[in-house]
Order: structure tokens, then C-alpha cells, then sequence
């Protein structure tokens, strides 16, 4: 199948909308997410507090982002060697799902924001936390795309 290069100008704007709309829905649910993770329920588990009183860097990981962006990553891997395979990269569709819904619904630019609270308590676990982000994601994609192949 050969890709279409360009859009008309109409293609162009039905796409543009589509994106901004299902990106809005996915930054929507990702935001409901992380408003019901108040995270009072992690600290009371792990103590998250120093002697001093101050916030533990543990305490200061994002999970429900990080869990967000791996099922995300995962679910566009399952989908881009799935079903949306075969679809041109331009195909309404794989740009309303893709692009625009799991766009909005994953984050890693709100979870790397969040590595500067932990870099300022420990540099070893924001590097840590950060690379963990990155390999999570990594293995979420290779996992989704192996699981296919089976």
C-alpha cells in the first residue's frame, strides 16, 4: 500500500480536528486519572516523609503517570502492529487513535517536570526514575509488538 504523501487542504483540516479532538479526550482522562491519585494513599504506605519533614523522593514518583504511559505505549505498539498495520500514516483513524487520543493520554514530558522535585532530593534516583520511565516504556512496545508475532 502506498502512502499518501499530502492532504488537501479539507483532509488536512478534518485531520487536524480529529487529532484535537481526541487528543483533548485523552489529556481529559489522563487528568482524571491523576486528580483520583491524590497520592495520600502512597505515603501512608511508604512513609513518605524525611525526619526533617520534608517529602521523600520516592514519594515524589508519579506511578500513576508512569503506569498511564507504559499501558499507553503498550496499547499503540498492540495497535500500530495490529489493527492500524496496514493503515496509511495518514488514515483518520490512526490519527485520531495514535496521535491525537493516546498523545494526550500519555506524558512523559509531565513525568520528566516531575524529576526535578526528586533531582533535588537525590540526583542517583531521578536518573534512576528517569531511566526506568524510558526502559518501562521500551519494554512495554517490545512486549506488545513479540506478543503479536506469536
Amino acid at each position: 500500500m502506498r502512502a499518501h504523501i499530502t492532504l488537501t487542504p479539507r483532509q488536512f483540516m478534518i485531520a487536524l480536528v480529529s487529532v484535537g479532538i481526541s487528543g483533548a479526550i485523552g489529556t481529559l482522562l489522563r487528568d482524571l486519572f491523576l486528580r483520583i491519585d491524590s497520592t495520600h494513599w502512597y505515603l501512608s504506605l511508604v512513609g513518605g516523609t524525611t525526619t526533617a519533614g520534608a517529602v521523600s523522593w520516592y514519594a515524589q514518583i508519579p506511578w500513576t503517570l508512569m503506569v498511564i504511559n507504559v499501558v499507553g505505549v503498550y496499547m499503540v505498539a498492540t495497535l500500530l502492529v495490529g489493527r492500524l498495520r496496514a493503515h496509511d500514516p495518514n488514515n483518520l483513524a490512526r490519527l485520531a487513535v495514535v496521535t491525537g487520543f493516546f498523545g494526550g493520554l500519555t506524558s512523559y514530558s509531565s513525568l520528566f517536570v516531575s524529576l526535578d522535585a526528586i533531582w533535588k532530593a537525590s540526583k542517583l534516583a531521578a536518573i534512576l526514575v528517569g531511566l526506568m520511565a524510558v526502559m518501562s516504556g521500551v519494554a512495554a512496545a517490545w512486549f506488545a509488538a513479540r506478543r503479536r508475532h506469536r
